[in-house]
């Protein structure tokens, strides 16, 4: 049996009344227009914010921080276990994508669906197995205002600039400049987004 509006209704409903007594309980009220959905995991040192929306099936794990307005869609994976994941204001992290490691992002992004922002790898380097030799994180850091579009991969060590896009699909791989249009596998620069000779003023990082 399909599930209907009326059942979709009653689950939020459920959900709102089971955040507003969670926020009592665990937060002391402190949270503002906050919205947990089913079977939501949070688990660490997770400081959520106000105005802030986590659909059903997302796991929140580790040291991670969010700004306010943020929306987290189903089944979202943010987890770092040794770094900390840092998420701007006004952020939307779209169904299926999953954030590890160490991760910076401004405000104003958009991370559209099933994506990959890895801010870790595993070291190889010594003669024996891989699993046994740890993991090493430069880092991630995205700016402000940025859209990464879906099924896109986001490498350990890349910087990607302020008012940038980055076309779905793209597996970005080295860092992308400021208000620039960047597509593909590996992820390249085809245009800069905002110019003077469009009239408008580049916003910068």
């Amino acid at each position: 049996m399909r599930p209907t509006e009326i059942d979709y209704n009653i689950h939020r409903g459920v959900c709102y009344l089971k955040t507003i007594a969670m926020n009592l309980l665990f937060w002391g009220g402190r949270f503002n227009d906050l919205y947990l959905g089913g079977d939501v995991v949070i688990l660490g040192d997770v400081s959520l914010n106000h105005h802030m929306r986590v659909y059903d099936h997302s796991k929140l794990v580790g040291k991670v921080s969010f700004g306010e307005g943020c929306c987290i869609s189903e089944n979202v994976e943010i987890r770092t276990l040794f770094e900390h994941i840092e998420i701007g204001e006004k952020c939307t992290v779209n169904r299926n994508t999953v954030v590890i490691g160490k991760v910076l992002v401004g405000d104003d992004v958009l991370i559209g669906p099933n994506c990959l922002i890895a801010g870790s790898n595993h070291r190889f380097g010594e003669d024996r197995p891989i699993r046994m030799q740890g993991v090493m994180a430069k880092g991630i850091e995205i700016g402000d205002n940025v859209w990464i579009g879906g099924n896109s991969t986001i490498l350990d060590g890349v910087r990607i600039g302020g008012g940038s896009v980055i076309g779905g699909g793209s597996v970005v791989t080295k860092d992308i400049p400021p208000n620039s249009v960047a597509v593909g596998n590996p992820c390249r620069v085809i245009r800069k987004r905002l110019t003077a000779s469009d009239g408008v003023e580049a916003t910068g990082n």
